[in-house]
């Protein structure tokens, strides 16, 4: 008889539609922590001068921008500078070829005048 009677009670609670209260409260909450996040970052950017710190973090951004147009300005005029050097060593190694095809050729004009006499 114990047994039959937990069986219905069993039954009953399984057939029965469970009663859950919801309502909005989950939205009030969510509004009220929104709200004092809002107003905390509000407080915290008019105490800790927020346009100060912005300004400042602008300021940093502008400068690194001027100082990689800087770098890529140097990083030419260096670029130019190496070809200059590269140009003018081939250009002294030349000179340098021309002088000694020189000398050769005022050396065997030295000697033809030896044996023929200078021309005038």
């Amino acid at each position: 008889m114990l047994n039959k009677l937990q069986r219905k009670r069993r039954i009953k609670l399984a057939k029965g539609k469970p009663n859950i209260k919801v309502g909005s409260f989950w939205i009030r909450n969510i509004f009220i922590v929104l709200l004092i996040f809002f107003s905390t970052a509000f407080f915290a950017y008019k105490v800790l001068n927020g346009d100060d710190v912005v300004n400042y973090l602008l300021k940093i951004n502008n400068l690194r921008n001027n100082n990689s147009t800087l770098q890529d300005e140097l990083n030419l005029v260096n670029l130019k500078y190496q070809m200059l050097e590269v140009t003018l060593i081939q250009k002294d190694e030349e000179l340098k070829k021309l002088k000694e095809e020189n000398n050769e050729l005022h050396e065997e004009v030295l000697f033809y005048e030896k044996i023929v006499g200078k021309r005038r």
